[in-house]
C-alpha cells in the first residue's frame, strides 16, 4: 500500500523519432540514422493530481528532449548501449522517476535483408 502522499503511476511516451549514430564499425558510425524510442517512467503523480497544474507534473517535453540528447550525445557500437544509455540519463536527470523502461527501435537495420523490418531492445532500470 502506497504511503501518505504517494500515488505510484507511470508515464509513458512511445514512438519518440530521435536521430543517433550506432553500428559496429566507424563508417556505421559516422552515419546519423533515426531511432524510435519508448520510454516509460514509474513516478510519484499525487502532486500533480491534487494540484492540477502543470508544474507539479513531470515536464514531458523535457524528457523527450533529454532522450533526443542521449541518443545523439555520441555514436555507440550497440543498440543495447544506446538504450542503458538513455535510461541512466532519464534517471540521473529526473530525481522523481523512480524506474525507468527504454525501447530504442532501429528501422529497416542492415543485416535483415528486408526493407519493413525493425530490430528493438528494451531496457528496465
Amino acid at each position: 500500500m502506497p504511503a501518505t502522499g504517494e500515488l505510484p503511476g507511470s508515464i509513458i511516451i512511445r514512438g519518440l523519432r530521435c536521430r543517433g549514430r550506432q553500428g559496429p564499425t566507424g563508417a556505421d558510425q559516422q552515419q546519423a540514422h533515426d531511432y524510435l524510442v519508448d520510454v516509460a517512467l514509474a513516478v510519484n503523480v499525487a502532486d500533480a493530481v491534487d494540484r492540477d497544474e502543470l508544474a507539479s507534473a513531470l515536464n514531458i517535453a523535457d524528457v523527450a528532449s533529454c532522450v533526443r540528447e542521449e541518443l545523439s550525445r555520441r555514436p555507440r557500437v550497440l543498440i543495447e548501449r544506446m538504450a542503458a544509455d538513455v535510461a541512466r540519463a532519464l534517471l540521473a536527470r529526473f530525481e522523481r522517476v523512480t524506474e525507468v523502461r527504454v525501447k530504442v527501435e532501429k528501422p529497416e537495420p542492415a543485416g535483415l535483408d528486408a526493407a519493413a523490418e525493425a530490430v528493438e531492445i528494451a531496457i528496465s532500470r
